[in-house]
């Protein structure tokens, strides 16, 4: 049997990681924010108000670097901490006007990142990809 890493799924997702990757990086640079930061502040412009916890498990990253993430952000002043409205002993987390404008901006970033990504593919076949993505990534 011959073995060609070219042909194992595991290589290629990767590559297709690291091409969407490579694309989208240069923004990520120039916001001076890593990609894990960007995703905590999706899901935080997504839904406002959750605990650091909660955006851990959305994210899937342990609670330890989460914080490291969301106290980086807060330096750069586009995360608050707020009062849990009814938790004393918890915060949410809510974007800075700065925060709204910087996600907004990469979004749009993204958006043609992804654009590019998939130009070789028509309509139906990124519809399917993604229909089998959310197959696949389903727990």
């Amino acid at each position: 049997m011959q073995m060609k890493i070219e042909e194992s799924l595991g290589f290629k997702l990767a590559k297709a990681s690291q091409r969407m990757f490579g694309l989208f990086e240069d923004y990520l640079i120039r916001a001076d924010i890593t990609s894990k930061q960007n995703g905590a502040m999706l899901i935080i412009h997504e839904y406002p108000n959750l605990t650091q916890k909660e955006v851990a498990n959305i994210q899937r990253v342990d609670q330890t670097t989460m914080g490291q993430i969301i106290d980086q952000l807060e330096k750069k002043q586009f995360v608050m901490r707020v009062k849990h409205p009814t938790d004393r002993r918890a915060y949410c987390l809510v974007l800075t006007d700065a925060g709204e404008d910087l996600i907004t901006s990469l979004w749009a970033d993204m958006k043609r990142c992804e654009a590019t990504f998939l130009q070789k593919l028509n309509q139906d076949e990124i519809e399917q990809l993604f229909k089998l993505l959310d197959k696949i990534e389903r727990e």
